[in-house]
């Protein structure tokens, strides 16, 4: 599909895609993209920014909805759970707090043997090592995974910034520098790749029309046998 990136205030970025079979404008928010307008292939791309203007409580709404949906995953001693880097597991042990413990590439997440572990606020403390263990990963190695791409495939850029993403997993600004989410530590090399590759296309391109496609295509072989695997993982825990 044809497409222009526009931005809203208080919403940020958002994409209005030409088809050729819409026969009305539609707005679709999901999580891991910007949220997008689809309009007829013969309508002008403003006619679906002013209708986004239009719907703004409506995407900034269900933008809060998305963000806020609860995975079915609970961590407890059976979780085996691999990053990148590390492998974390979940133990009971004689402790006063939930607490962290780190040998080689092993995290041990120490739960007091009094505690529910299946309480929110035990998950949570759980998750917030997890998020710290892609944290220390992601700013580790993002970086600089970037500055290799960029240099093998000539593309210049400003920074890079490592953030806990809730809709998407990455972004590139009209400065040129890249956000990427720290949760590309839980997917293999090639797709955080892919998605790194997708925003230094950005670079060149500031939305995802044809040339867009074209490069990245180019780049990464098969653009769309990439996004389909990439609906495997998730943007949150």
């Amino acid at each position: 599909m044809k497409s222009r990136i526009y931005k809203i205030e208080d919403i940020g970025d958002i994409e209005v895609c030409k088809h050729h079979s819409s026969k009305r404008i539609t707005i679709k928010v999901r999580q891991g993209a910007l949220p997008r307008v689809v309009i007829p292939e013969l309508m002008a791309y403003n006619s679906g920014y002013r209708f986004a203007v239009e719907k703004k409580r409506w995407i900034s709404e269900t933008l809060k909805k998305v963000e806020q949906i609860k995975f079915s995953t609970v961590f407890d001693e059976s979780t085996l759970f691999k990053s990148r880097f590390h492998t974390v597991i979940i133990k009971r042990q004689d402790v006063n707090k939930v607490k962290a413990q780190k040998k080689n590439d092993v995290v041990s997440i120490l739960i007091p043997e009094k505690y529910d572990i299946n309480k929110d606020v035990i998950q949570t403390s759980i998750k917030k090592i997890i998020i710290e263990v892609l944290r220390f990963e992601a700013k580790g190695y993002l970086p600089e995974r970037v500055k290799n791409l960029a240099e093998q495939y000539g593309f210049k850029y400003n920074k890079v910034y490592i953030k806990n993403l809730k809709s998407k997993w990455g972004s590139c600004s009209y400065q040129n520098n890249i956000n990427l989410n720290l949760h590309l530590m839980k997917m293999p090399e090639y797709l955080s790749d892919f998605i790194i590759l997708h925003e230094l296309c950005h670079t060149i391109f500031k939305n995802h029309g044809k040339q867009f496609h074209e490069l990245l295509n180019k780049l990464t072989g098969n653009e769309k046998l990439l996004n389909k695997e990439l609906k495997k993982y998730n943007t949150t825990l």
